[in-house]
């Protein structure tokens, strides 16, 4: 890519839309120009996501044009065309309109669109692509990033994340578009006038909450004492807060109190440092509101409803749940509650193994995937094309989880149903949702997990954090001080080496990710973020009391940043 053409091309092109125009003339610095210019934003499994701005290093109408036309041509060549695309947004800059640029695209090349006629989560995207028996979905979205961030997330017919080689696919496509600046198309009541593009409203937030049926275990004992369980929640200005309040409310939880200050979508997040429930910072004005009455919960979903962020009151102090907590005990209320024959549950390999413990001691599958919710979906659909298994539970340590497969996605709304029924039946027990972990914890073992970041920015990011991955690659150890190992997995190679014994094949894709397994239990995993300029170092420890754990947690983490420094 010939980033000083490309850069020209938009400076004389005379009809770049004004805001975009006063961007580029206020940049000069050739460093700062080749930045926005030398690469358009890179595509994968999770689609495209990157910073608003100027360039085809960014987010802005003419990198979604191209994108959404290269999305056209695959749907051509699968002759999908009357199947369609169903599309939807959040609240961040700009989504509506890339949205409406995503459908008139599509219909200019003769596709059936159903497009959303205002923000909706990502969930009820997954879940619509499926209703409508579409061919692909497409969310318009940065889910949890800062506010400068937006981006194309692309679903297949299943409800489903694309997978790799649909990603390849639409990859080897876009790779042959080069003109973005001259993409066009009619205005969008044309398209409407035509029946092309299909515009939808409340009528099918009725159809998403009629499934939440599916996720409550007990809709009786819910209906008859769900007032008495007080709780807070927010949305965090994003999409969730329509669903959330009318499915609480339908269940018979009327005791849900909203933030104002944060109920209205809003694209600068203006009361939080970010938008991420992971982020015990994001729930400051939720603890305000806790604390002006009993609250025994606190509830906070992302700015697309996918991720759910849960604190617990407990004597009147917050109590942050990480998530692979808030994923144990959505687990164990479903395995004590439900009746399970020959199931499953799925879970990343960055995901505690104190899932997987749980599961294994009722005689239930597990299924570990590579991180990413569409692995997670791709076992669902796996699961119901062999009719071998039932589909349980799914979820990820990053604040994600799926209890009912009519979404093939993480989806918030679910997840904040079912921990409010479970919470509910800690409530009626006499106890809370932390007196139900530590209950686990003295059952299973104590677990401990912790998630170091570094970020790499820039043109050279991505190639910094690989050359990072390759350098402890090739290191060589037996053991880190106390912690001697047993295993060796490098998912790139797909290879796990283990150790007196022979490599064995791991049979999962190709992944830029290694993870080194101790014979205590405790493993580190590595991996480059899929979304941002992050490097991500997973450490995993477990011990018989909370104590021993914490501290052998220390001991894991010294021991493997003496490794790093030491190459």
């Amino acid at each position: 890519m010939n980033w000083q053409r490309k850069y020209q091309e938009w400076l004389d092109f005379q009809s770049l839309e004004e805001n975009l125009k006063g961007q580029l003339l206020a940049i000069s610095d050739p460093a700062v120009i080749e930045e926005h210019f030398y690469d358009y934003l890179a595509f994968g499994t999770g689609g495209m996501r990157g910073e608003l701005g100027v360039g085809i290093n960014r987010i802005n109408d003419y990198t979604i044009k191209r994108v959404a036309l290269g999305l056209a041509r695959y749907v051509q060549k699968a002759h999908a065309e009357q199947q369609g695309v169903v599309i939807s947004f959040d609240n961040r800059h700009g989504s509506k309109r890339f949205a409406e640029w995503t459908a008139r695209v599509l219909a200019s090349q003769g596709i059936q669109v159903y497009l959303s006629d205002q923000l909706r989560p990502t969930p009820q995207l997954s879940f619509l692509v499926r209703h409508y028996k579409a061919f692909a979905g497409v969310m318009i979205t940065a889910s949890h990033n800062p506010k400068q961030y937006n981006g194309f997330k692309v679903y297949a017919s299943d409800g489903g994340q694309i997978t790799l080689e649909t990603a390849e696919k639409l990859m080897g496509i876009l790779a042959s578009i080069q003109n973005e600046l001259m993409i066009e198309a009619d205005v969008l009541s044309a398209y409407v006038e035509q029946q092309l593009i299909h515009i939808f409203g409340e009528e099918v937030d009725a159809l998403y909450l009629e499934q939440l049926i599916h996720v409550t275990q007990k809709s009786e004992r819910i209906s008859q004492f769900g007032s008495q369980l007080s709780l807070v929640y927010t949305p965090l200005h994003g999409t969730g807060n329509v669903l959330i309040q009318k499915a609480f409310q339908r269940l018979g939880f009327t005791s849900l109190r909203t933030v104002k200050e944060q109920v209205l979508p809003d694209p600068d997040f203006s009361t939080v440092a970010s938008p991420n429930p992971e982020d015990q910072q994001a729930f400051t004005l939720a603890l305000k509101e806790a604390r002006t009455q009993p609250t025994q919960l606190v509830l906070a979903t992302d700015p697309d409803a996918d991720r759910l962020g849960v604190v617990v009151l407990k004597e009147g102090q917050p109590v942050f749940l990480n998530g692979n907590q808030i994923g144990v005990l959505l687990l164990d209320y479903l395995v004590r509650v439900k009746q399970i024959t020959n199931s499953f549950i799925a879970k990343t390999i960055v995901t505690s193994d104190l899932g997987a413990k749980i599961a294994e001691t009722y005689g239930i599958e597990v299924r570990n995937t590579l991180t990413g919710f569409k692995f997670i979906g791709e076992q669902i659909q796996l699961s119901e094309e062999t009719k071998d298994k039932t589909f349980l539970f799914g979820y990820e340590e990053s604040f994600g989880y799926l209890i009912a497969p009519f979404v093939r996605d993480k989806d918030a709304i679910q997840a904040a149903v079912l921990l409010a029924e479970t919470a509910l039946d800690c409530y009626l027990a006499g106890i809370d949702l932390i007196d139900r972990l530590n209950e686990i914890y003295e059952r299973y073992g104590y677990y401990q997990e912790q998630l170091e970041t570094q970020v790499f920015p820039g043109k050279d990011g991505l190639s910094q954090m690989n050359q990072q991955l390759d350098r402890l690659r090739a290191l060589s150890f037996s053991h880190l001080e106390d912690f001697v190992l047993m295993a060796k997995e490098d998912f790139l190679t797909s290879e796990r080496w283990v150790v007196g014994q022979s490599i064995e094949k791991i049979a999962l894709p190709s992944s830029n990710v290694l993870k080194y397994l101790f014979t205590d239990g405790s493993w580190v995993c590595l991996r480059p973020s899929g979304t941002e300029p992050k490097f991500k170092i997973y450490y995993s420890v477990n011990a018989p009391s909370h104590q021993a754990a914490t501290q052998k947690m220390q001991q894991l983490r010294a021991a493997f940043h003496q490794l790093i420094r030491s190459e």
